[in-house]
């Protein structure tokens, strides 16, 4: 579970666009009243909050899905609950606050072969790091994105990541729709079931050597927890994170 920080001194930012990736998903792109964007790590999230009294005065994490060269900080925000309801009706123009970067699921030096299981709108940290690597000049690692989601037109991002896909070897894909017609999709590496062992080891033929990153619903997270220890991927190759 995501744990507030304290406030930057200069966490003012201003609503500058919004960009509507699916029927319930929103991207919003903020720039900072003052100065510049503060320095962050792809795959860290920060705290959002309201200037005024809307949600009683409390903030709710949200991961970054722009990447550290954007001159502009982009959150990715699924309609679900009171909360993201009020971010997804805020106008251009409008001012929030916005913490500190925080978190430690990104990459480490030593992680060459990369696992990423995202469960919908979980993909917004593996969207920041698949992002901001590919824009590096040495790309030695290998990238294998399980992205699990209902249909097709809930898959935000997977234009986007099948466009990186196309032009980088060491990069994988594999879709995952638990309520998608078959006869929909005839080309490899789709599933139609949820996300399990199974598809793993299918894919990935041995799960060892490899580190994991998991996010999505706390459902989610825990069950491939508990799928990877059960078939003995070791705890510190397994990092984690969950929305609520």
């Amino acid at each position: 579970m995501r744990k507030k920080s304290n406030l930057l001194k200069n966490s003012f930012f201003i609503l500058k666009e919004r960009i509507n990736e699916t029927d319930d998903i929103i991207t919003l792109k903020f720039s900072p009243i003052k100065g510049k964007i503060f320095s962050f790590i792809p795959g860290q999230f920060v705290d959002v909050y309201f200037l005024d009294d809307r949600c009683g005065g409390q903030g709710k994490p949200y991961s970054i899905s722009s990447i550290p060269s954007d001159h502009f900080l982009n959150i990715t925000v699924k309609k679900i609950g009171r909360f993201s309801g009020v971010l997804h009706n805020l106008k251009i123009g409008e001012k929030v606050k916005i913490s500190s970067p925080q978190g430690h699921f990104y990459l480490e030096d030593e992680m060459k072969d990369v696992i990423f299981l995202a469960g919908g709108i979980g993909i917004t940290p593996f969207y920041s790091i698949i992002s901001a690597y590919f824009k590096q000049e040495i790309n030695d690692r290998n990238f294998t994105l399980f992205y699990s989601n209902k249909t097709a037109k809930d898959a935000v991002f997977l234009k986007e990541l099948n466009k990186l896909m196309k032009m980088w070897k060491r990069f994988k894909i594999i879709n995952i729709f638990t309520r998608e017609k078959k006869k929909n999709y005839f080309d490899k590496n789709k599933e139609f079931q949820s996300l399990n062992i199974k598809i793993l080891k299918k894919y990935l033929k041995s799960l060892g050597n490899k580190h994991y990153f998991i996010c999505g619903s706390i459902g989610f997270v825990n069950d491939l927890w508990k799928c990877l220890k059960n078939n003995k991927v070791k705890e510190e190759n397994i990092r984690v994170e969950s929305f609520y």
